[in-house]
Formats: C-alpha cells, structure tokens, sequence
C-alpha cells in the first residue's frame, strides 16, 4: 500500500520521462493553478518540467488524470455492474454514454488484470485503496 510511484514528464521526449532519472531529483516547479469546470472551488496546482517546459497539473500523476466525468462514482458504478445491470441501463443512470460506461468498464478490468488499485475510497479521515 506505501508504495511510491515514480512522477515522470508527461513529454515522452523529455529525459525525465525515464523513471531512472526522474527518481533521483526533482525535475517540476509551481506553475500557478487552474479550476475545473466540474469543480469550480477547488484549485488544481500546476507544474512545469525545469528541463523541457512542459507543464501539467497535479492530477497527472493520479490514475483518473485522464478522466473528464470525476463525478461519476465508480464504486457504485462496479457494483451495478456485477449486478448484472445493462450498458445502457448503467447509462441512464450515470447520464452519459453507453461508451464512457464501456471505457471505465474495461479500464477497471485491465487494472484489477494488472493488479494495480481498482478501487479508491476516500473518507474525510483516511484514505483507503483495495488490490486485488
């Protein structure tokens, strides 16, 4: 559960976008903030690469940086699935897509396959993460 993982540059032609250099010193500076659209009261700091000058925000380095609908519960998500629920019942529900419901399905499937996190559950205490 402690492990760390490596923060690497996001540009692939970057030299710290090799995990090997990008461990053994801090490659990123503060570059500001920006807020989301979905979550207006909350700021998300910015980064810049010292090396390159690309720049990222914090939610790169998590697994759901990628991620445009953070609103959707993907515990709740899972659970319906296993039930046995439709796509498109899942859709109705989630009110999106019967493709983002496929996505985040197959994502969850390819991480538990991996044995990375598939689930984290965040409580005002403590932070939990189950693996498979």
């Amino acid at each position: 559960m402690g492990e760390e993982i490596t923060k690497i540059c996001p540009n692939s032609e970057c030299r710290y976008h090799n995990p090997e250099f990008a461990s053994k010193k801090r490659w990123y500076r503060p570059h500001g903030y920006y807020y989301c659209p979905t979550n207006p009261d909350k700021p998300i700091r910015r980064y810049r690469c010292s090396t390159c000058g690309r720049t990222f925000s914090e939610t790169y380095f998590s697994r759901k940086w990628h991620l445009q609908r953070t609103d959707i519960d993907e515990v709740d998500l899972f659970f319906e699935w296993c039930k046995g629920s439709s796509l498109s019942d899942l859709a109705n529900r989630f009110s999106c897509s019967k493709k983002l419901i496929e996505n985040r399905i197959t994502r969850m499937k390819n991480l538990a396959e991996s044995k990375e996190i598939i689930l984290e559950i965040e409580s005002p205490e403590e932070k939990v993460q189950l693996r498979l």
